[in-house]
């Protein structure tokens, strides 16, 4: 459904030399069916120096908005609870995509059901950088996105 690397079953890995390039240059897409919180999100993001925010309300939404001619994003942030293909879906698609860059997993439902997201992204070898209750902290958001390379 998403388009494919180059190499079929290989995952890229960033390289060690690569320097990182600076937040207002990377993207994020963030996914989640509550308009509120997708604006909320993207408050925090631009506070922490993003400028390339893109948003979809559904997995499926989002799964059209990868699909467009461009670069994928460097951080996807993923509601779990959603209508038109869950978070847990949109982590199968991703996968299938092999997608690189980062993952945030944010979620109203509770630690377990966050815990089991988790185990279900790195089985799936996604670079899920962490999994945030909400309403989403401030401090929380840019521990996790000071591990996106």
């Amino acid at each position: 459904m998403l388009p494919k690397t180059n190499q079929p079953n290989a995952k890229a890995t960033p390289s060690l030399a690569a320097p990182r390039r600076p937040r207002h240059q990377q993207s994020v897409l963030v996914v989640d069916d509550d308009k509120f919180m997708r604006a909320v999100m993207g408050d925090l993001l631009r506070e922490q120096g993003f400028a390339q925010i893109a948003e979809a309300a559904s997995g499926l939404a989002a799964v059209g908005t990868l699909q467009r001619p461009r670069p994928a994003p460097d951080l996807v942030i993923c509601d779990l609870n959603m209508p038109d293909g869950d978070g847990f879906e949109f982590m199968q698609q991703l996968a299938a995509a092999d997608f690189v860059g980062g993952v945030l997993l944010v979620s109203g439902m509770d630690s377990r059901t966050l815990n089991s997201a988790s185990l279900m992204a790195r089985f799936h070898q996604l670079n899920i950088l962490a999994t945030l209750a909400k309403p989403v902290d401030a401090a929380a958001l840019g521990a996790a996105l000071a591990k996106l390379a």
